[in-house]
């Protein structure tokens, strides 16, 4: 049967692991890259926006299980407490924690990307203020203050 293999076939098995080896290259980098900016005692780059993905299947997975258990215990009780937690109770509960989840890790981004976008600003003020002519009003009005009570 393999003198009869197409001669493109040998060509394609022969991909097949260097492709593996591509993905397990890739892998091994983004895993060396992670380790290097959790290490990262300078904190030069933020780590937390890049796990927030896995954050959120992470929670999502343990608000299933909660919720399995939580129905389990249901059911131990009796049945129609079991039916209950199963169908109604679950369900509301898993999409309430998976919500909240949600709204935390966004409100964790908007808080980095504001971070980012006023460091940036920060060094466009500087710029934009170079040309401007400087006003100090608090030495003026330390002054004033000062002739006032003499």
């Amino acid at each position: 049967m393999s003198a009869a293999r197409k001669p493109g076939a040998k060509a394609m098995a022969d991909e097949e692991p260097s492709a593996g080896a591509a993905g397990l290259k890739g892998w091994s980098a983004k895993a060396r890259d992670f380790l290097g900016n959790l290490f990262d005692l300078q904190f030069r780059r933020l780590l937390t926006p890049r796990m927030l993905p896995t954050l959120f299947v992470l929670a999502i997975i343990l608000s299933a299980l909660w919720v399995l258990a939580y129905a389990a215990q249901g059911f131990s009780n009796s049945l129609g407490e079991g039916l209950l937690r199963l169908l109604l109770i679950g369900p509301l509960a898993f999409l309430t924690l998976v919500t909240c989840v949600r709204v935390a890790l966004e409100l964790c981004l908007a808080i980095f990307r504001l971070a980012v976008h006023a460091s940036r600003m920060a060094g466009h003020t500087e710029d934009i203020a170079g040309g401007l002519p400087r006003i100090q009003f608090w030495k003026t009005a330390r002054k004033k203050g000062e002739e006032d009570e003499e």
